[in-house]
């Protein structure tokens, strides 16, 4: 905004058709009834600082003395150049109020042809009566409030008007008591008062005796929380005929020259108290008479004095605040627009039957069953969800869920380390310190953490946690030594068709809790990874939890518990029927763990080598000979059990492994017709009664208010657009 002394003072070009253009945009943004701050002027002050008076002259039009009630709302007065001469009275309802109000007080219209002071009165207090504040007949009825939100409109036309709007709030009080003001009265009007003053698009007319101190004056200081650089506030002086000491003249053209408001101060004279019988141009004229004197020439030459001076300021800064805010404004509606568009889109439609509902849910489902699908086979660049949320991405935590399986099992599912071979680290798992990149065990207690805050879970977990222990350092040759000693029987050079179920049931110990503890870790990866999806499919929170609670939860209980159930299956068909294979493997690492062994058996003969090379060294020939030949009937028994047990083992453990993931993971928990990834299916919608559908999909009264609300401010925002564009 410019500074005050710049400007020019003139009225060229401010009634041209460009301008009225400008200004009228504002006025019907203003009309519209939405949140919109729009470019606008507004007059506070307090009590008795000459506030109406001001206004009187600024405009031209006088409320009828005595009525009092302009005061208890805020009015808009519009100033409008048009051939016919008309006055028009209307009520703009407030933002918050609810529907039906909002239509009676729209529904209020009173014209008139010519100022008629009665006639006015008594419009004005049928308005106070609509809006619901005390008036007429019920002004000493304590229950109805003193003030009101609603905004009075008052558009007065005619062929020699300014184009102009001017809105005026109540005044500033404080004393209470009187008249039935009380304190929260006192409050909500500085309250209102406040709010007029942040819109960082009004230009503040703040309203000041001639006479009083600036430090002491509240609306001032209101001015000032409300615009601290004093770039859109302009200070106004009344009661000037009221000033004869010329300190007083001097302290004011200091305070005129010297403003701390960039917008500067202005002087005007305002109605006497005992001319009530002068017309307004009889006002205008004394007010002329008053600055033509010698004492006021100083502030006189630099513009600042004078109604009309400052109508013409008003009318430069509201032109130029009019025409910079417009595009901002027009990027505010479109992005407002936007943002409810996108909320209408999330609710989806209006769903008052079971039609609608049916075919809402239906679609809700399909997103569902396509996201799934996609996170199911790793089709991660069809849809940017899963760019913005990298939690949905499924398979790719199952796949390292089962590698990590896997790789426990071959490194420490076995109770005992067999003769001749520990599992070998594999590289491709470690990174270049031996650390490894995969840790599965660390992973899985913190997915039964996670278990924890879904109480629906309490049932499927134990609230233990997960550890598993590396093989045992016991010898196992002598364990199977001392069970063939307590189950041998009547065989010649063998050994009896028990020992290997015996010796495999306790080597194969740990398969179970490792096996249950990775299902378990699944099931928590699936079920966060549905309640993640269905916040993002079913944004209406009551929806939502309503069709979890009593359609989804039983079903997915089950699904997760009929995986367990699988688990315990396929390890009572490894550990409690008889060991059997027609793996041709089994023959091969008969062999390889028969040459295994022997393998260990020459390295403790080398190791003993290297440890005599002062003595004479140690025939190995001649000594694996010797342990052949010497060799016990139970110990080349206990060898066979050994080497059987490990080829047996081997093939059982990654047969296992593979089932357990193909089967418990695979078909149980992801893809399997009964998967708890499919418990939100088209078809399941189609086959749902009516009474399911209005009790998930339907309505309710505050899902229809706030549908009521977008459909409200989105009508609203377009016409506002079509404003803005016009």
């Amino acid at each position: 905004m410019s500074t005050p002394h710049n400007r020019v003072k003139g009225v060229q070009g401010l009634d041209s058709l460009g301008n009225h253009i400008y200004l009228e945009k504002q006025d019907r943004l203003r009309d519209i009834g939405i949140d919109i701050q729009t470019s606008q002027i507004v007059v506070v002050g307090g009590q008795s600082s000459g506030k109406s008076s001001l206004l009187e002259l600024l405009t031209g039009f006088a409320f009828p003395r005595g009525q009092g009630l302009c005061t208890r709302y805020a009015t808009q007065i519009t100033l409008r150049r048009n051939p016919a001469v008309s006055i028009v009275i209307s009520i703009t309802p407030r933002n918050d109020c609810g529907e039906e109000l909002k239509a009676e007080l729209r529904e209020f219209r009173r014209e008139l042809e010519e100022f008629d002071p009665k006639e006015l009165g008594m419009i004005i207090e049928d308005a106070a009566a609509v809006m619901g504040i005390r008036s007429g007949d019920n002004k000493d009825d304590t229950s109805l409030p003193m003030f009101s939100d609603d905004i009075l409109k008052v558009e007065i036309s005619g062929p020699d008007q300014p184009h102009l709007t001017v809105i005026d709030v109540p005044g500033l009080f404080q004393v209470t008591g009187d008249a039935g003001i009380t304190e929260l009265d006192k409050t909500m009007v500085e309250r209102m008062v406040k709010r007029y003053m942040a819109n960082e698009r009004t230009i503040v007319l703040a309203v000041v005796p001639a006479l009083s101190d600036p430090a002491t004056e509240r609306i001032l200081q209101l001015a000032k929380e409300a615009d601290p650089s004093g770039v859109r506030t302009i200070g106004v002086l009344t009661k000037a005929d009221l000033v004869y000491e010329k300190a007083v003249l001097s302290n004011l053209l200091r305070q005129v020259q010297s403003s701390t408001l960039k917008l500067g101060y202005f002087i005007v004279r305002n109605r006497g108290a005992d001319e009530d019988d002068l017309s307004v141009d009889q006002c205008k004229l004394k007010e002329r008479e008053l600055f033509l004197k010698p004492q006021w020439s100083e502030i006189t030459r630099i513009g600042r004095t004078g109604v009309g001076a400052l109508r013409v300021e008003l009318q430069n800064l509201l032109m130029d605040l009019a025409k910079r805010e417009l595009p901002k404004q027009k990027a505010e509606v479109m992005n407002r627009l936007s943002d409810c568009q996108d909320k209408q889109r999330e609710m989806g439609i209006a769903r008052p039957d079971p039609v609608t509902q049916r075919e809402y849910l239906t679609k809700h489902a399909s997103k569902f069953e396509r996201i799934s699908r996609d996170a199911l086979e790793g089709r991660y660049g069809v849809n940017p969800i899963f760019a913005e949320k990298p939690e949905l991405r499924l398979i790719t935590k199952i796949i390292s869920l089962n590698e990590g399986f896997s790789d426990l099992m071959w490194k420490k599912g076995h109770l005992r380390n067999f003769v001749g071979s520990t599992p070998k680290e594999k590289t491709s798992r470690y990174d270049a310190d031996g650390s490894e990149q995969f840790e599965y065990e660390k992973l899985a207690n913190e997915a039964h953490g996670v278990a924890s805050s879904f109480p629906e879970l309490r049932n499927v977990f134990p609230n233990d946690s997960f550890e598993c222990e590396p093989p045992s350092d016991d010898p196992i040759m002598e364990h199977i030594g001392q069970c063939h000693q307590e189950s041998r029987g009547p065989e010649l050079g063998t050994f009896g068709g028990s020992m290997l179920p015996i010796t495999f049931r306790e080597q194969a110990r740990k398969w179970a809790p490792i096996a249950e503890a990775h299902v378990r870790t699944v099931i928590i990866m699936v079920h966060c990874f549905i309640k993640q999806l269905l916040s993002t499919v079913f944004v209406d929170e009551r929806m939502r939890d309503e069709l979890w609670d009593s359609v989804l939860l039983d079903t997915l209980v089950n699904a997760y518990s009929r995986a367990l159930r699988k688990v315990d299956y396929l390890i009572g068909i490894e550990l409690r029927s008889c060991p059997s294979t027609y793996n041709h493997y089994f023959a091969d690492n008969m062999q390889k763990s028969r040459t295994e062994r022997l393998e260990a058996q020459v390295a403790v003969l080398e190791k003993e080598n290297q440890a005599h090379e002062d003595s004479a060294p140690v025939n190995t020939r001649a000594e694996l000979k010797k342990m052949v030949r010497e060799k016990s009937n139970a110990e080349q028994v206990k060898e066979d059990i050994h080497d059987t047990l490990k080829s047996y083992y081997k093939v059982a453990r990654k047969r296992f492994v593979d089932v357990m993931c193909q089967q418990a993971i695979d078909d149980h928990l992801l893809n399997g017709e009964e998967s708890p990834l499919r418990i939100l299916t088209s078809d399941m919608v189609a086959k749902m009664s009516d009474s399911q559908l209005d009790r998930i999909a339907g309505e309710d009264a505050a899902t229809k208010r706030e549908r009521k609300m977008l459909e409200d401010e989105i009508a609203g925002l377009n016409t506002a657009l079509d404003v803005l564009r016009s």
